[in-house]
């Protein structure tokens, strides 16, 4: 049976459970800062979450070991670098109106030390940036950003390497790329509740695959009408799987589209429609349809993290998500929920 034909879960309706009004669905959320010059945006986007959200904000600057690490650290140096640290935050913090964080400095390697703060404090949100302070050699995601990402508990957020205004951020336009799998879907709650929180518009958006054929010497006229035949299928399929999710949304009509690509490369067409409907965020699965139990980050959610000038939030795991399936069926394990196989 295919996705588009399987019937919900008898024991909730709809097969994702969605905040109800008012209903945060973040409760503690994290900013990971260093000094970088796009810590700004770290900071900007977890208040814009986290207020919208009344949820909890905690400011988390990790102090690495200076040095080889061979020769003993100075308390008195490392007193004064703890103090100078913190306030500096203090003053990133100053330039946003009524924000109510919690500053804490911890010691040791940046990666480890966040997913253990992470894990040991109940966040379900770790905000970071793109690229940081450190000497990451590749282009793109950043060593620090690339190990959280992969190994955190919990939602993750990446803000991109850009300058962010001293005015507050709003969402207007939430991009939620789907491709008919559980794992995608499975983004849906969260970026209902981002929408509901920001007031802001859902577009639902559905890169069709390409169909390739194997090509050896030009194609025979049966297998060029058998690919035209196809992929006027698989265009059919995903308009009526987004319209069907699209109905099923606890929004106001006025409040959610949808968008079909057509595109041989997903990656690229998402990173494009992006552009082109000027979506402020994208929420997305980690994984989709094509995740594997030793991949915690996806081949499209890496490529947008990349390439996509806005924050990326990487859904997974979510707890209010598991909270609302066990109310909804008991001890039943809800309908549509990502594997956590990293965690």
């Amino acid at each position: 049976m295919s996705e588009v034909e399987r019937p919900a879960a008898a024991t909730c309706e709809p097969a994702l459970p969605y905040p109800q009004a008012g209903e945060p669905v973040f409760r503690h959320v994290l900013a990971c800062l260093d000094m970088s010059p796009f810590s700004h945006a770290v900071l900007a986007h977890a208040s814009a979450v986290a207020s919208m959200m009344n949820a909890r904000l905690t400011v988390l600057h990790v102090l690495e070991p200076s040095g080889s690490g061979t020769v003993p650290t100075d308390p008195v140096e490392w007193t004064l670098r703890h103090r100078d640290v913190e306030a500096a935050l203090r003053d990133r913090m100053s330039r946003f109106d009524g924000i109510d964080a919690e500053i804490v400095l911890i010691d040791g390697p940046a990666a480890e030390c966040i997913c253990a703060w992470v894990r040991d404090h109940g966040v379900d949100l770790t905000v970071l940036g793109v690229s940081g302070s450190s000497n990451w050699p590749f282009p793109g995601l950043g060593g620090t950003a690339r190990r959280v990402a992969e190994a955190v508990e919990g939602s993750v957020l990446l803000a991109p390497s850009v300058e962010a205004g001293e005015d507050a951020i709003r969402y207007r336009r939430v991009m939620t790329p789907l491709d008919g799998s559980p794992r995608a879907e499975s983004s849906l709650p969260i970026a209902v509740g981002l929408a509901a929180a920001h007031d802001a518009e859902i577009l639902l958006v559905h890169a069709a695959p390409n169909v390739d054929l194997t090509e050896i010497g030009p194609l025979e006229a049966e297998a060029r009408a058998l690919r035209d035949q196809l992929r006027r299928r698989n265009e059919r399929v995903a308009e009526q799987y987004i319209t069907k999710v699209r109905a099923r949304l606890p929004l106001a009509e006025s409040c959610s589209r949808t968008r079909l690509i057509a595109s041989g490369d997903a990656r690229h067409a998402l990173a494009v429609a992006a552009v082109e409907d000027q979506a402020d965020i994208i929420v997305l699965s980690s994984t989709g349809a094509s995740g594997h139990p030793d991949i915690s980050v996806g081949s499209v959610a890496e490529y947008l993290i990349n390439h996509a000038d806005i924050p990326i939030l990487l859904v997974r795991g979510h707890e209010w998500m598991r909270r609302r399936a066990s109310q909804c069926g008991g001890d039943a394990q809800p309908a549509r929920l990502p594997s956590r196989a990293l965690m």
